[in-house]
């Protein structure tokens, strides 16, 4: 098993995968599965120097990737600011592409996807990267099937990992591929994580709502008044009377201009609305449907459910202010 770094890697795409593979070894010793090591991972880089985490924290490789010929079992690439140069890096790039085929799993960390995109491993694949990233990922590579919802996804000998954290749930999901269940849970009890993460990583995504792309002026301006005003009637008839246009004329400029319909543009900024007010008041979820043009609490839900994969009610309890209780 090797993680490939490069300099600014987040620091945590590698030690926490790290020591749930660590942990593995040592329940299978404790359970007297095994004598040897589960596990042998190497910390791999482009030469013998130190590499430095994106917080500053250097970590001494294990070896240089130049240095690597034969198969590797497991290849794990960390994510990091620095995955732009690295991913341009052809040295870095054409060792992946080529240790690929000889390994029998290939995964990557928050966006370390970037790297295996730029490898071509990921053509006309399922993945997902760091939420920060999907939209990035999915216009740099537009043959990708991204899906930013997702911790993890698989698809067949490729893994790729949501942000940062999200690459401890990959690794247990490993470990269990590797040595079953009841090691997994072991090694996330031991972690204090949980052994499958509740909810998908959209529910931790912001929404850019920047009106920085938009040409029109008058949509900017529309973009504006939506979002401040989500419990309005955002309904197409609505918004097309507001701006003086047709309906279809109306939708048609819309999506030129947002990139999205209004409705899916109205339910986002609505939701967006009900998070904030359920992880900053106490206010009942029927209330805040109501504040947020939702209606009722039901629709809210269903579109809680379609968005971050999680229920109002377990968001408030995940993300509310420790302030307000």
């Amino acid at each position: 098993m090797g993680f490939l770094i490069f300099a600014d890697y987040q620091i945590l795409d590698l030690c926490g995968p790290f020591e749930a593979f660590y942990f593995a070894g040592q329940w299978l010793e404790r359970l007297g599965k095994t004598t040897e090591p589960a596990y042998c991972p190497l910390i791999i880089s482009g030469g013998s120097e130190p590499v430095r985490s994106m917080s500053g924290l250097a970590i001494l490789p294990s070896q240089s990737f130049n240095d690597i010929s034969d198969g590797i079992d497991t290849l794990i690439v960390a994510g990091g600011t620095g995955m732009e140069e690295a991913s341009r890096d052809r040295e870095l790039v054409d060792w992946v592409r080529s240790i690929a085929p000889r390994a029998r799993r290939v995964a990557s960390i928050c966006s370390g996807a970037f790297i295996l995109a730029s490898a071509g491993l990921l053509h006309r694949r399922r993945a997902t990267t760091h939420w920060m990233y999907s939209d990035l990922l999915a216009a740099t590579y537009p043959s990708i099937e991204v899906d930013a919802t997702k911790v993890f996804i698989r698809d067949g000998n490729i893994y790729t990992s949501g942000g940062i954290t999200a690459g401890i749930d990959l690794a247990l999901a490993l470990v269990e591929e590797d040595m079953g269940t009841d090691v997994m849970l072991a090694v996330a009890r031991t972690m204090v994580v949980f052994p499958r993460r509740p909810g998908g990583q959209s529910q931790f995504k912001t929404y850019n709502y920047s009106t920085d792309g938009i040409g029109r002026a008058e949509f900017r301006q529309l973009h504006i008044w939506i979002m401040a005003h989500p419990e309005a009637d955002l309904s197409v008839p609505a918004l097309a009377e507001r701006m003086g246009m047709s309906p279809r004329n109306f939708s048609r400029v819309f999506r030129e201009e947002m990139g999205q319909t209004p409705a899916q543009f109205a339910e986002k900024a609505r939701a967006d609305a009900a998070r904030c007010k359920l992880e900053q008041t106490l206010l009942p979820v029927e209330t805040i449907a109501l504040e947020c043009g939702f209606g009722d609490p039901e629709r809210m839900r269903r579109s809680f459910q379609r968005l971050y994969e999680i229920s109002p009610a377990d968001y408030r309890a995940r993300f509310r202010s420790t302030a307000i209780q």
